[in-house]
């Protein structure tokens, strides 16, 4: 292998990569070039003698895992095959697979995922007699993870009932010979305490240590690697502070100052050369992160030039945002045949997502939501679509299936059999089956049967003339349609304690008919068939790849944006309640700085140009509320803004009152705790 580090790498990268022994930290900003760095680290560690065997890289996804070791091997030209770059909990399975009949289980245990977690909570609950209805499982279920990862104890009020069931839990696991996700990080936790023969084997294989995303890591990950690479010393973590945002799922961003402690002899790198961002988006996120105290201090730079100012809009409410995004971005792919790959819409919570991606999709701009469900995954919009589908084409059998019992009318698997054979007989559609059997009189279908059979048949016909007789006013043929089969009524009876969850979903399937009703208004369409909605519709599946080839539109939450760029970011629903999250800072004030570095993330996944969208007005639930804009964008300097309404200049005087409405508010906050 010839490679050439001064060459490669800016000088502190070839410091980091030329650095084999002894403990490493590297504080690595946005867009720094770390996975460049490591990638020439490890190729270095294998040009200078030390066995790929010895080497053990982690990181925290499969696919940053897979990327990094065809980026060594590529460079190398080596086959690598003992060379471990993998995911914490993917080695500590392979640790357990080893080495787990130590802890009375057998080395062929099965590894239980979320649903099989919820399968056991609902069979432990029940064997101890107590009712699953009293427990919320997911509640249940964070908690018991919670407990097992040390990142929680149980309070002292905690119920008989709460510690019954963990133990039972346990014991459930053990018997079953599963272990859970956390299992994996925590039994060879349980291995490194009770067999120090095994902890000691495992330090003699990995004699060079190297993690990635270390801000990321939870404590008991930390000492996951802490105890192999405490004799060696031959330990490099690599992160960035100001990264940190996954505290929720028991990431320890003070992690970094164990490292310190625990290896005082380490040699402290930064990169702060950044590769990705212009000097103005650049200088707004070292601005605004300055506000935190506790961190790493360093500065963000880059030779690229400042390029354009960020762009602040004020869309009158989110209706109005999911246009002016959607606007834009077609005009830059027309206009600039930019491919929509270019841009990334990020959102701070799931409940921003679905107004875009339905505007996205009545445009025609092919996306991708990662991070949040889909509008369109969501059940009961999967339900009315093909409610949609089987009223265009009553010889779509997938989808007729999906319906007839949703509601319920009572149509059984004897019925359905029955159906299914007199289709098969005659070779033709379960429809025109159901058709046929609706108005049969060889007694083979029981009378009450048979009139459920004709009212579902009646209700399709209804309909399918309905919507094909009339080119206006579509969209409230489907309320009807919504209303008549009593869809709301199937969801309180699904969730009776829960009339929030039931208004959420209701409101969704009222987008779904919004969306009609736009699409029918637009002059285009009005000599369109319900067959080209539809169609517009399937363009949205994920499994649906855009013809042109130019790719499709990321959106997603800030947390999944996480590791990427895309050289134009949208950031939507900028405002108070949202960027900082107004339950994350109820929950805890403390919070806010967590809140300061998702919003410093989702700012340096721009490459060259950066639109915040903060709305005058917002729906949250069946209201139109007033929106006061982020308390960070105060915190960043004002010369790096154009900022703009999508249709108006705001004066200065406007823009002044609005900050100083928030500032109000604020401190009127303040106030009510002190």
């Amino acid at each position: 292998m010839h490679f050439n580090l001064e060459k490669e790498l800016n000088k502190e990268q070839c410091l980091a990569a030329s650095t084999l022994d002894g403990p490493l930290l590297v504080i690595a900003g946005a867009g720094s070039g770390k996975t460049r760095m490591l990638t020439y680290r490890i190729a270095n560690m294998l040009a200078s003698g030390i066995d790929e065997s010895n080497i053990l890289a982690l990181t925290f996804t499969n696919k940053a895992a897979k990327e990094m070791g065809e980026r060594i091997r590529e460079l190398t030209n080596l086959k690598l095959k003992k060379l471990t770059t993998t995911t914490f909990h993917s080695f500590g399975m392979g640790v357990l697979k080893q080495y787990i009949q130590h802890l009375g289980f057998k080395n062929n245990f099965t590894v239980y995922d979320t649903n099989d977690r919820m399968a056991l909570l609902k069979e432990v609950i029940l064997n101890l007699d107590y009712l699953v209805e009293s427990f919320d499982l997911y509640e249940l279920s964070a908690l018991f993870s919670d407990i097992k990862t040390k990142r929680k104890v149980f309070a002292p009020g905690a119920s008989d009932k709460i510690r019954n069931l963990y133990s039972e839990y346990e014991k459930h696991l053990k018997a079953y010979n599963a272990v859970d996700f956390d299992d994996l990080i925590m039994k060879p936790l349980d291995l490194y305490d009770k067999k120090p023969e095994i902890l000691s084997a495992l330090r003699s294989r990995y004699t060079h240590i190297l993690v990635d995303e270390f801000q990321d890591t939870s404590l008991a990950q930390y000492r996951m690697v802490e105890m192999l690479a405490v004799e060696s010393r031959n330990l490099c973590v690599v992160g960035d502070d100001d990264q940190s945002i996954y505290s929720w799922r028991g990431a320890n961003y003070e992690n970094l100052v164990m490292f310190e402690k625990d290896f005082p002899e380490r040699l402290e790198i930064k990169l702060e050369r950044n590769y990705r961002s212009s000097g103005n988006i650049l200088e707004a996120a070292n601005k605004l992160i300055v506000h935190n105290q506790t961190r790493k201090e360093k500065s963000l730079w880059t030779e690229s030039g400042k390029g354009s100012s960020i762009n602040l809009i004020h869309p009158a409410n989110d209706d109005d945002e999911a246009t002016v995004i959607a606007d834009r971005i077609m005009q830059s792919h027309k206009q600039e045949d930019r491919p929509f790959s270019d841009f990334g819409v990020l959102v701070r919570t799931n409940s921003l997502i679905a107004n875009l991606e339905t505007r996205f999709t009545e445009q025609g701009i092919p996306s991708q939501v990662t991070g949040g469900q889909s509008f369109f995954d969501r059940k009961e919009i999967r339900d009315i679509v093909s409610y949609l589908k089987v009223l265009a084409n009553q010889d779509d059998d997938i989808n007729l299936l999906r319906i007839i019992n949703t509601p319920r009318r009572g149509i059984g698997r004897t019925t359905l059999e029955k159906m299914r054979k007199v289709a098969d007989d005659h070779q033709f559609s379960l429809f025109s089956a159901l058709s046929l059997m609706a108005i049969a009189t060889d007694g083979q279908i029981r009378e009450g049967m048979q009139k459920a059979l004709k009212r579902f048949v009646d209700l399709i016909e209804e309909y399918h003339e309905q919507l094909f007789s009339t080119r206006t006013n579509r969209a409230q043929i489907l309320r009807s349609l919504v209303k008549e089969i009593g869809y709301k009524q199937l969801l309180e009876n699904e969730h009776p304690e829960n009339e929030g969850l039931v208004n959420f979903k209701m409101k969704g399937i009222d987008m779904l008919c919004d969306m009609l009703a736009r699409w029918e208004r637009k002059s285009e369409n009005h000599n369109a068939s319900l067959f080209d909605f539809i169609n517009r519709l399937s363009i949205s599946g994920k499994e649906n790849v855009d013809e042109d080839g130019s790719g499709k539109i990321a959106l997603m939450t800030i947390h999944a944006s996480k590791g990427l760029e895309f050289d134009t970011v949208f950031l939507a629903g900028v405002e108070d309640q949202y960027i900082p999250h107004a339950r994350a800072i109820e929950e805890d004030p403390a919070n806010i700085d967590e809140e300061r570095r998702l919003f410093y993330v989702a700012i340096t996944r721009a490459r060259r140009v950066l639109v915040i969208s903060s709305c005058e007005k917002r729906k949250r639930g069946f209201d139109l509320v007033t929106s006061l804009p982020s308390r960070f964008l105060e915190e960043m300097p004002k010369e790096l803004f154009d900022e703009e309404d999508p249709s108006r200049k705001l004066e200065a005087t406007e823009i002044t009152d609005k900050l100083r409405l928030l500032r109000e508010r604020l401190a009127a906050k303040q106030q009510l705790k002190t």
